[in-house]
């Protein structure tokens, strides 16, 4: 049986409903960011299908519109001309058939093509008994039919998990097609992910196709013994500055969200032979990056800003489910591949279009006994760029203290003794009320460079050129927006600090 078109529309008429009965309450909340993309109505995960067709970017994610909590997945839609002022769309794909509307699973994660001047959305269809690999096609970009051949990658390799065969990311080669996907050889256990004797081992499947219709088994791209995980989520693999890149989120890793592999893909065996790991973002909040490339040329990544309930440091609860929503995007980021093999990223150039009210404060001392206040905004959607001279610095820790009040405040610790960087939100609101800690490159270097986005409920931090970036939701009160630097254990000279107030940007 074909594409039913009558009942997806009605199915994604039914959510457009519900978006305009719901969406005026939801935007009044102060917890609404101002420039970060969130969905108007409900829960919002991975983007995906990133893309830039006929002159516009479109992006679309995961997303439940009837409830603020996970549930049913559909592919919520939004198109953009810069990259940061997004207006939202009508969703794009519903569950409706039988190989995509189980409503324990939907409509999953995928990418988009542009093949023979159609937008081409593959995606993950969830059957109650399987994960399947499908198609939808649009010649406006706006709306969608799925494939009358759909699942076109019905089965998995012998040997895995059918419930665990996901996130299809195609491109083309030469003059083929290819898709990875994430699987598992045994059967994801969200309450135990480590435990490899149920879980499993994770593996990167590819397929080729010369018709996106056909698809053939090739090789699995990489295979964990355990050190990679035990799912491998969401993969992407491109090339990037004469190497290629295999992203991926695991489970199983602990508090590893975001893995980066980089070296050597063997076209002919299907093989990709990596040199160097490391992790894309190091926050509790960062999940899903999707990669592609735009008319420029540039390398671009947006990624989930959110996390699982299975997380250790999630708890189960989300902060503002229970407000008819969850969720939202990081800034788009273009990533660069550094000699060493590692990861550099910056968020791109466009979002300076944003800014208001920037202020300048000249270089000085920050002694142990002395707060340095500044203001950047409102203190709470603002942009903060800052430098320090580390060879006149005794200081063993510089902390910046973000979105401060009586009874709140957001720490960033920069250990300079330790070579860590710490970001500490026991104070800042949340249910989960923990601390996050990375590697710190520039602590042993003559000067330290960071820069901060701060939106109404996240903070992205970029330091060490780019190699360290992370990325934390806080649900402060408003009224918390007091910043400030402060020095323990000695004094430190600030070089230079830049602030701006940043404008909302979302709009429809």
């Amino acid at each position: 049986m074909g594409f039913n078109a009558k009942r997806h529309l009605e199915k994604i008429q039914l959510v457009e409903e519900h978006v305009r009965q719901h969406k005026s309450d939801i935007a009044q909340h102060p917890w609404r960011e101002h420039y970060h993309f969130q969905t108007p109505v409900g829960w919002m995960n991975d983007p995906h299908g990133l893309i830039q067709f006929q002159g516009q970017f479109h992006m679309f994610y995961q997303h439940h519109p009837f409830s603020g909590k996970w549930g049913t997945m559909h592919w919520g839609h939004a198109i953009s001309e810069d990259l940061i002022h997004w207006k939202h769309q009508p969703e794009a794909l519903a569950p409706s058939e039988d190989y995509d509307g189980w409503e324990g699973g939907g409509i999953f994660t995928g990418s988009a093509i542009e093949h023979q001047d159609e937008l081409i959305l593959f995606y993950t269809g969830c059957a109650q008994d399987r994960q399947v690999q499908c198609m939808a096609s649009s010649s406006d970009g706006y709306s969608f039919a799925k494939s009358n051949h759909n699942p076109v990658l019905a089965d998995p390799p012998s040997g895995i998990n059918p419930h665990d065969f996901r996130d299809p990311k195609v491109w083309r080669q030469g003059d083929c097609w290819y898709m990875v996907t994430g699987v598992t050889d045994g059967v994801s256990d969200l309450i135990e992910p480590s435990n490899v004797q149920r879980n499993g081992l994770g593996k990167v499947c590819l397929h080729r196709s010369k018709d996106l219709k056909n698809w053939e088994f090739i090789n699995y791209l990489i295979e964990s013994r355990g050190e990679l995980g035990t799912m491998l989520e969401c993969p992407n693999f491109f090339p990037l500055d004469g190497k290629w890149v295999l992203m991926y989120s695991p489970m199983g890793l602990h508090d590893c969200q975001v893995v980066y592999l980089t070296g050597d893909f063997d076209e002919k065996t299907g093989k990709f032979h990596w040199q160097t790991m490391g992790s894309v973002d190091w926050g509790f909040d960062y999940y899903a990056p999707q990669h592609f490339r735009d008319d420029r040329g540039r390398d671009l990544l947006m990624a989930w800003v959110g996390s699982w309930p299975f997380m250790p440091w999630c708890r189960g609860n989300y902060d503002t489910s229970d407000l008819g929503w969850y969720g939202s995007i990081t800034l788009p980021r273009q990533i660069r591949l550094c000699p060493d093999g590692k990861l550099a990223s910056e968020p791109v150039f466009e979002i300076e279009r944003l800014r208001e009210n920037e202020k300048y404060y000249l270089p000085c001392v920050i002694h142990e006994s002395e707060a340095f206040p500044f203001i950047a905004g409102d203190g709470v959607h603002c942009e903060i760029i800052a430098s320090f001279d580390l060879l006149e610095t005794s200081a063993e820790r510089i902390v910046f203290r973000l979105r401060g009040s009586k009874n709140q405040e957001t720490k960033l610790e920069l250990d300079l003794a330790r070579g860590e960087m710490i970001f500490d939100r026991t104070r800042s609101g949340n249910i989960s009320a923990l601390k996050r800690k990375c590697l710190l490159e520039s602590a042993g270097q003559s000067q330290l460079n960071i820069r901060m986005f701060l939106d109404s409920i996240s903070i992205e931090i970029f330091t060490d050129g780019g190699r360290t970036t992370m990325t934390n939701n806080i649900f402060s009160s408003p009224e918390s927006n007091q910043l400030s630097i402060y020095a323990v254990g000695g004094s430190t000279r600030l070089l230079g600090l830049r602030t701006y107030g940043l404008r909302p940007s979302v709009i429809g």
